[in-house]
C-alpha cells in the first residue's frame, strides 16, 4: 500500500472536518443545533425526524 496516499486522504478528511466545524462555529446558533442533533442521534430518533424535532428549519 502506498503510504504518500493514505497521508494524503487522512490529510484531506482534517482538512473537510475543519472546515465543517468552522462553518458550525460561525453560523447563528451551530454549536446548539450541533449539540441537538447529536443528542438526537444518541437518543435513537429517526434520522428524517431530526429537522423537525431540532427545528432546523427557519419558517
Amino acid at each position: 500500500m502506498n503510504w504518500e496516499i493514505v497521508k494524503g486522504v487522512l490529510i484531506l478528511l482534517v482538512a473537510v472536518s475543519a472546515l465543517g466545524t468552522a462553518f458550525v462555529l460561525i453560523s447563528a446558533s451551530g454549536t446548539d443545533k450541533a449539540a441537538c442533533i447529536a443528542r438526537a442521534l444518541k437518543s435513537g430518533i429517526p434520522v428524517g425526524n431530526i429537522e423537525r424535532v431540532c427545528r432546523l428549519l427557519d419558517k
